[in-house]
């Protein structure tokens, strides 16, 4: 005599809450990774920045206010 209400046969159900904690876990995973590998807000501020290029040769020309 078998009862065939004893539930062994039944698969395994994914209820809400777990779809809900998995979800919830990967989107997780996925955000940490982009904080991990992606790119910085930094890299503009502690870059180093470019030389300025020297003047060419030439003459200069400078004017200074008039004395009163």
């Amino acid at each position: 005599m078998t009862n065939d209400d004893d539930g062994k046969s039944d698969r395994p159900k994914l209820h809400i809450g777990d779809l809900g904690t998995i979800l919830l876990a990967g989107v997780f995973l996925v955000g940490m990774l982009f904080m991990i590998f992606g790119p910085s807000p930094f890299d503009g501020v502690f870059k180093k920045q470019p030389e300025a290029k020297p003047a060419e040769k030439g003459e200069v020309t400078i004017t200074l206010p008039a004395k009163n």
